[in-house]
């Protein structure tokens, strides 16, 4: 008798921890699945975080991730993704709005264009000479009227102590200081106006920065990396990432121009999902670079992916 209530009370525990532990048990199973038994089954996705000043809907955005998957897809024939509308996919989409794509946006705002060329990243690099140079101008003047403001308001401050601490002044020094005092705070207001043009200036120039330094990544330009004005962001970013550990398996995207940029990224990181890892050939969608550019599978593609879920090659 005893032996059986150890073993119902055994299987009662058992399906508790189940019950709380669900998610992170399917997790622990799909990984494992993947590993061991790559494209046996499909990966379950879901949409994590969304951040809505993308511009782009939910259901837009769940569009392109399809696309992406359906690349992969029709390479082998194989349904390798399927969506949970519920949430309870094990791998999680998030749209993550940060510095990199108020950059882009802010570089629209301001009408500049931008596309993964060289010729692009040339006219970039000359709007960013002129800006900078603007800039260090406009910083040079603004510095020097600084100085005289202040040099002006401690004479005037000077002077106030001075006619304080001697009985006070005739009347034509109370008016010429009261002149002073005017002018002095139409010249503050002045010197306010110069520094919030010169912080959008900054905000402009790094936001070029930070594209001009996607661009030398993706296209793979020897030079050395633009430098940010007074920011703490580095310039460098990836537009996309797939990150996986024993709970949990992600793709975190955070800069597109436009959809046919997202689709490119979303499929690069789909295919790290399945498992697959950089190539190093520049025209393939998992060219080690994830730069967004290439639109379809190459041959090195599809034979890393016919390897990946065990796969006789047709070539």
């Amino acid at each position: 008798m005893k032996k059986i209530f150890k073993i119902i009370f055994t299987v009662i525990a058992i399906s508790i921890a189940v019950f709380f532990f669900r998610p992170e048990l399917e997790q622990i199973f799909s990984n494992l699945q993947n590993k061991y038994l790559p494209c046996s089954r499909p990966i379950t996705y879901s949409i994590g975080s969304f951040d809505d000043r993308f511009g782009i809907s939910k259901d837009e955005f769940l569009k392109v991730v399809n696309t992406g998957e359906v690349v992969w897809e029709k390479a082998i024939d194989k349904e390798l993704f399927v969506y949970k509308s519920d949430g309870s996919g094990v791998l999680k989409i998030n749209l993550i709005y940060d510095t990199r794509q108020e950059a882009t946006q802010k570089l629209k705002d301001i009408g500049i264009t931008v596309s993964d060329t060289k010729a692009s990243y040339n006219d970039l690099k000359l709007k960013y000479n002129a800006m900078q140079a603007d800039y260090l101008k406009r910083k040079a003047d603004f510095e020097s009227q600084v100085v005289l403001f202040q040099n002006r308001q401690n004479a005037y401050e000077k002077e106030v102590r001075y006619f304080n601490e001697n009985g006070g002044a005739l009347e034509k020094d109370f008016n010429r200081l009261n002149k002073e005092k005017l002018s002095l705070d139409v010249k503050f207001t002045e010197i306010n106006k110069l520094q919030t043009i010169l912080n959008e200036e900054v905000n402009n120039i790094n936001a070029l920065v930070i594209v001009l330094n996607r661009l030398v990544s993706s296209l793979n330009i020897e030079v050395n990396k633009f430098n940010t004005i007074g920011s703490e962001f580095s310039g460098e970013f990836e537009e996309g990432t797939y990150k996986e550990d024993s709970t949990s398996r992600e793709i975190d995207i955070y800069q597109f121009d436009n959809i046919g940029k997202l689709a490119r990224v979303l499929t690069h990181e789909l295919g790290h999902a399945l498992g697959l890892l950089h190539l190093e050939n520049s025209k393939s969608v998992m060219y080690r670079l994830n730069n967004g550019v290439n639109e379809k599978l190459t041959i090195d593609d599809i034979l890393a992916l016919k390897k990946r879920c065990e796969l006789a090659s047709p070539f």
